[in-house]
């Protein structure tokens, strides 16, 4: 966090001399300071988060598959001639303890086309697909896993 603070006094000076470097270096410090001695922040928060840092990487690029593929799917659903949709609501529950992962879950799944996360109760999710195929494996889907993962690093 240091760094970042760091790079971002930098980058909003617009230039770069060594008054700006070392007074941004005093200020980055101070800042981090206050953040670990007020606002429960800690460097094990700086640990864990690069831990988490490619799998939050990986985490966008799959749900960037993920929507782009449900997109052909409903593309697929909606010009095709005959309009056999079957809507299935589903019920499922994660063993995901967070709730901020629980929530990136379901908007998640809510962003991907063809699904909407009706309800959350806890971990316990009710799940709303405009076809069969598109609920086909929602409970035991790549997010979950990914998210799992996430959190036994956070854990750790």
């Amino acid at each position: 966090m240091y760094i970042l603070l760091f790079l971002l006094w930098v980058a909003l000076n617009g230039r770069i001399t060594a008054e700006i470097l070392a007074f941004g270096a005093v200020i980055a410090a101070a800042v981090y300071w206050f953040m670990c001695r007020f606002l429960e922040y800690s460097p094990k928060s700086d640990i864990r988060f690069f831990k988490n840092f490619f799998r939050t990487l990986q985490y966008l690029f799959v749900l960037f598959e993920e929507i782009v593929k449900s997109s052909f799917a409903v593309i697929k659903i909606v010009f095709s001639k005959k309009l056999e949709i079957q809507p299935q609501i589903v019920f499922f529950e994660v063993p995901l303890k967070s709730e901020f992962l629980i929530t990136i879950l379901a908007n998640s799944i809510t962003l991907t086309p063809g699904t909407i996360t009706v309800d959350v109760d806890e971990n316990r999710f009710c799940v709303h697909a405009l076809d069969y195929t598109l609920a086909d494996g929602i409970e035991n889907s790549v997010f979950v896993h990914l998210l799992m993962k996430m959190e036994e690093a956070y854990n750790d």
